[in-house]
């Protein structure tokens, strides 16, 4: 190093300038290292544009690793975006996917053209990593009539799903769906908040609420059968299971004009009962042997029996309800303690007094 290279510094060296090479596939100058093929060395600019369409790492034995594949599928290329700039010359006055109106402003557009507000909002509410511009810009109009056919498929059918899971009459939630966590069903199950529901013929399901509405005129039966051994054996038919959402809608019309003709045959009561078999109820015969109670099973034909309601039978006789249950599912014998049981149910009602003026067919009036 000299004495003034010492003091001052050596001299900066000026950049070497870098050689240009001819891309042999587009023929345009480009400078750097390039990408290296079998037989040459091409542009990265030709390079990005096919690359998709070619393996990534370089193979001795990859035949379509040449100059010659490569400049035939960067033409195409070319030509496809030519194309897609054509398309894009002008905006169409309707959107070439729903066929709605374009707006005038701030038009949507994809790689081929250009679509309406409308579906833009379908295709964003689709992409779900937030680059729906981005997206756009790799999507043909092709592509994205599918994407959006599909998305309204899906729309349908998840509206369908929702319908179910509703009452057709009334709105009522009458899902069966887990609330997705144990606890959360558990906590459902103990506060009885499962929907109840009644599944008609065509497999509507009816909530609960409205099925009471026309259980004047589709009660449930009880039937009783026997076994090899004789042995009884009871169950309950829900006679809404044998009419459509239609004959529903009909019963629910049909049911006003039913009642306005029981009110008008037995007055203004609570309740009608058809008695079905009297007997002595036992339940609390060893706490109070001294106390006779009367057991009267019976169907509700019309209103509602509950507890503390005045049976009227005989020449005036009024008797007490003292005890309630509702015969449901496969408790024929004892039934479910209720408060209230309603048209179209089975009930066993426990009194007090003397029953000895009561038959079974009997039609008795609860006030």
């Amino acid at each position: 190093m000299g004495f003034f290279d010492s003091i001052f510094g050596k001299k900066k060296e000026e950049k070497k300038t870098e050689d240009k090479r001819i891309c042999p596939v587009c023929g345009n100058s480009f400078t750097g290292r390039g990408m290296d093929v079998h037989d040459g060395i091409i542009c990265l600019d030709c390079w990005e544009l096919v690359m998709d369409d070619f393996e990534m790492g370089r193979m001795d034995e990859d035949k379509d690793f040449y100059i010659a594949p490569i400049k035939a599928a960067v033409l195409a290329k070319k030509g496809e975006i030519a194309s897609d700039k054509a398309a894009k010359a002008e905006k169409p006055i309707v959107c070439p996917i729903c066929g709605g109106k374009m707006p005038k402003l701030l038009t949507a557009e994809v790689k081929d053209g250009y679509i309406c507000d409308e579906c833009f909002h379908t295709f964003n509410e689709l992409e779900e990593n937030g680059e729906t511009d981005k997206a756009l810009e790799d999507t043909t109009l092709k592509e994205l009539s599918v994407l959006i056919a599909r998305a309204d498929k899906q729309k349908v059918a998840k509206e369908q799903r929702k319908e179910q899971d509703a009452c057709p009459v009334c709105g009522a939630n009458v899902s069966e769906k887990s609330t997705g966590s144990l606890w959360g069903d558990i906590k459902r199950s103990v506060k009885d908040e499962i929907p109840k529901f009644v599944l008609l013929k065509d497999n509507q399901k009816i909530c609960a609420e409205c099925a009471e509405k026309v259980r004047l005129l589709y009660p449930v039966l009880y039937t009783q059968t026997h076994d090899s051994d004789g042995d009884p054996t009871g169950s309950h038919l829900d006679t809404l299971h044998n009419i459509t959402l239609a004959e529903f809608r009909k019963a629910l019309e049909d049911v006003t004009v039913k009642r306005q003709q029981l009110e008008e045959q037995y007055g203004s009561c609570e309740a009608v009962i058809s008695v079905g078999s009297v007997g002595r109820d036992f339940e609390n015969a060893r706490t109070s042997p001294g106390k006779k109670e009367y057991l009267i099973r019976g169907k509700i034909l019309f209103g509602k029996a509950s507890m503390g309601d005045m049976i009227q039978a005989g020449s005036g006789t009024l008797m007490r309800i003292d005890r309630l249950r509702q015969i449901t599912g496969f408790e024929e014998y004892t039934g479910n303690v209720v408060d209230s049981v309603g048209e179209g149910y089975y009930a066993i009602v426990t009194v007090a007094e003397d029953v000895s003026c009561i038959y079974p067919g009997d039609t008795l009036i609860i006030v």
